[in-house]
């Protein structure tokens, strides 16, 4: 069977599947925002709402999961998070009120933040430095079909049965996921796990923190992710409401945007070979930030779909990098407290995430709204790599 940094590519697909929770989670509904919206006879900003719960959600769930499957195993916790991921996606489809629905969402993305978390430690479990970054890539790649097609699938199934049906859509993958879940093996045996309970957990983190290459590892993940994700949450608005695109064409122009995903982690499985996760690193923060200026000056001159798109794919191109490889170097940082450090990257990067939607939704035009966010956020994304090479 073919291998990835010690993984099979049966437990790589598994893994994959696990960890594209999020964005299937996220990425599926987004074509079907206006109809809900005025199904619940509700405002746009609180649809939104169901972005910002589900990234919460995704964040506290890592935040708690990470760390307790360093205690007590991957396997059981999986299985468990992906027990309440379905029954989130249940409810989900059946919400009667907007309230509801928001609030489900909170669950589905904590269930979507165990998936993640557990993935991500499990790939450090059986590999480290350049080859868990190739096994990073290989599986980010695997993930990063899933925003390339869920808005797409998400757009067809709302249009033949409405917004509920893309969650009972949800409900089918939430099995499948569980499925996984039962079949995967433990990673993490018994004679490894940490002893003692939330007080060594918090140390733990506590320990991570204090690492300034960590803390800048974990900017350049989590901002970098921001950055991207100002778009997802902003993407709707701007590109059906504010520059016209119908909903078929807005999940095309969405898609594309996602393809830079897969293209740049493909990519990213071979360059490990020839450069370090170091440098792909810069590569990566580069990237974003050309990408978020190049918008600001689109927003001004040319605010166009394609224009937007065309900033955003090299934006994207490097989140991918910044994503991966600043996974692979703060993991390379653990020693021991794989689940901890991945509860970190993930609580950043969903923190990130659940703040970044609201602001993209203030004032009237949004796409000047988004490419600010993506500004700033980027700004971080360097302050991080800074912070990363000030301490060699």
């Amino acid at each position: 069977m073919p291998k990835a940094a010690g993984l099979s590519l049966a437990t790589l697909l598994g893994l994959a599947l696990l960890a594209a929770a999020g964005p299937l989670g996220m990425d599926m509904f987004l074509p079907s925002l206006p109809e809900i919206t005025r199904e619940f006879e509700t405002t746009a900003p609180t649809t939104q709402l169901g972005i910002t719960s589900f990234m919460v959600g995704m964040g506290l769930g890592q935040l708690i999961i990470g760390p307790m499957s360093d205690r007590l195993g991957r396997k059981k916790l999986l299985i468990g998070g992906a027990v309440v991921g379905l029954g989130a996606s249940l409810v989900c489809a059946t919400a009667p009120t907007v309230g509801v629905w928001i609030i489900a969402r909170g669950f589905q993305g904590a269930a979507g933040g165990t998936g993640v978390v557990l993935a991500r430690a499990m790939v450090a479990d059986r590999s480290e430095g350049t080859q868990a970054a190739k096994a990073y890539s290989l599986m980010m790649t695997i993930v990063g079909v899933a925003p390339v097609l869920a808005p797409l699938i998400g757009a067809a199934v709302a249009g033949m049965s409405g917004w509920r049906g893309v969650f009972w859509l949800l409900v089918a993958i939430a099995i499948a996921q569980l499925a996984v879940a039962v079949w995967l093996p433990e990673s993490h045996p018994e004679d490894q796990r940490t002893a003692g309970g939330p007080a060594t957990t918090i140390r733990a983190m506590g320990s991570l923190l204090r690492m300034p290459a960590f803390v800048g590892h974990a900017m350049v993940f989590g901002l970098g992710f921001g950055a991207m994700f100002a778009f997802i949450a902003g993407s709707s608005v701007v590109l059906q409401e504010q520059l016209g695109l119908s909903a078929a064409a807005y999940s095309v122009m969405f898609a594309m945007n996602a393809s830079a995903l897969i293209l740049t982690n493909v990519a990213g499985a071979r360059l490990v070979n020839r450069f370090r996760p170091q440098a792909l690193q810069r590569a990566g923060v580069i990237l974003v930030s050309s990408g978020a200026a190049a918008l600001v000056v689109v927003t001004f001159a040319v605010p166009a779909a394609p224009a937007v798109v065309a900033c955003t794919f090299v934006l994207t191109s490097g989140t991918a990098l910044c994503m991966v490889h600043s996974t692979a170097l703060a993991q390379g940082l653990a020693h021991g407290k794989q689940g901890a450090a991945s509860a970190l990257l993930g609580a950043v990067q969903f923190a990130v995430g659940g703040s970044v939607s609201p602001a993209v939704a203030l004032g009237e035009n949004t796409l000047l709204t988004m490419a600010i966010v993506m500004a700033v956020c980027a700004a971080g994304a360097v302050a991080g790599r800074l912070l990363v090479a000030a301490r060699g």
